[in-house]
C-alpha cells in the first residue's frame, strides 16, 4: 500500500480515460459500416457495426454492450442487436433447423443466469443425430448451462454461476436471495427489480448442482450403477478425531472422558482466538496504510 499511495491519483486519472468515449467513424472490421457499438467485458476497445459486433461475439454471449446515441453510450443488449444462441455447432445455425422465431426448436426468449449478470437470448436447438423434444435439456448440459426443468426450460445457469454461488455459501455464507439480488444489480444498477425473478430456480438448481458435485467428488460417476451408501458422499475432516490416525487405538484407557473434553475444548478456542487477532492485525495494518 504505501508504495501505491504515490500513485494513486495517476491510477484515477487512467481509470476515468478508460472510459472516456473511444468514437470511430467506421467499423474496425469491416470498415464500411459506421461503428456505433461498443463491449465493456471485451479487454480490446474495437467499436463495431451492429452484425460486425454479434459475429465477435458468438462466443460471448455473457458480455455488456452500449451504443452510442449520439450523445452518451446507452446499454442494450445482445438479444437487441439480434444475437441467435445455437446449441451443438459451436456457435454455427444448426443446418437441419434454420428457424428464425417460435416453434418447438427456436425460443425467442431464453433466461440465462450467468456470474456476470442475468441475460435474455433467442435460443435455436440442434435437431441433429435424430434430436428429440424430450432431449433438449441435455443439448443445454453438453453447453455447460443447467436447465431448471427437464420439460421445456425456458431458463438456465450456467455451470459458472452455480460454481460462483456454492463457494459465496460456503465460504461468505451469503444467502441464495442476497446472491440473485447481486446478480440483478449486475444487469440493471438502475432498476435491478425489472429483471425476472428465478430465486426458486436458484434454490433447486442449486441443489442439484450440489448433490451431483458431492457424487462426483466421491467417485460415483463414469457410469457407476452402484448407489452411495449412508456416509459415503461425506468429506473427510482431519480435525475430527480419527481412530489410528490423530487417536490413540487405546484412547479409552489413555484419557477419560474429562481429559478429553478439555482437550478439544482448548483446541477450538485456540483456533478462535487466532483467527480474531488475524483480522485484528490485518485491520489495524489497513487503517494505517490508508491513512498515510
Amino acid at each position: 500500500m504505501s508504495e501505491w499511495i504515490p500513485w494513486r491519483a495517476q491510477y484515477l486519472s487512467i481509470i476515468l480515460e478508460c472510459e472516456y468515449p473511444t468514437l470511430a467513424e467506421e467499423c474496425q472490421v469491416c470498415h464500411q459500416a459506421t461503428a456505433d457499438i461498443r463491449c465493456l467485458s471485451c479487454q480490446t476497445s474495437y467499436m463495431w457495426c451492429r452484425p460486425c459486433a454479434v459475429k465477435s461475439h458468438i462466443h460471448n454471449p455473457f458480455h455488456r454492450i452500449q451504443k452510442w446515441t449520439g450523445q452518451f453510450y446507452d446499454d442494450i443488449t445482445l438479444h437487441d442487436l439480434g444475437y441467435v444462441f445455437n446449441l451443438g455447432h459451436n456457435g454455427a445455425p444448426c443446418p437441419n433447423n434454420m428457424a428464425e422465431h417460435g416453434g418447438d426448436w427456436f425460443c425467442d426468449q431464453f433466461t440465462i443466469v450467468h456470474s456476470t449478470g442475468i441475460f435474455i437470448h433467442r435460443l435455436r436447438w440442434c435437431r441433429c443425430n435424430d434430436a428429440s423434444l424430450e432431449d433438449q435439456h441435455l443439448q443445454l448440459l453438453w453447453s455447460h448451462i443447467f436447465p431448471s426443468t427437464v420439460t421445456k426450460p425456458q431458463t438456465g445457469f450456467t455451470f459458472d454461476v452455480l460454481e460462483h454461488f456454492l463457494i459465496d455459501s460456503l465460504e461468505c455464507k451469503t444467502s441464495a436471495r442476497s446472491f440473485y439480488q447481486k446478480l440483478c444489480w449486475f444487469s440493471n444498477n438502475a432498476f435491478p427489480d425489472s429483471l425476472p425473478d428465478h430465486y426458486w430456480e436458484l434454490l433447486r438448481v442449486s441443489w442439484m448442482w450440489r448433490d451431483l458435485s458431492n457424487r462426483k467428488r466421491a467417485g460415483f460417476g463414469h457410469d457407476t450403477e452402484r448407489y452411495p451408501e449412508h456416509g459415503e458422499l461425506a468429506v473427510f475432516c482431519p480435525a475430527c478425531p480419527q481412530l489410528e490416525i490423530n487417536l490413540p487405538g487405546d484412547w479409552k484407557d489413555l484419557y477419560n472422558e474429562l481429559v478429553l473434553h478439555y482437550i478439544w475444548e482448548r483446541l477450538d478456542t485456540l483456533i478462535i482466538i487466532k483467527g480474531i487477532l488475524w483480522l485484528c492485525i490485518m485491520w489495524s495494518t489497513e487503517t494505517l496504510w490508508l491513512s498515510t
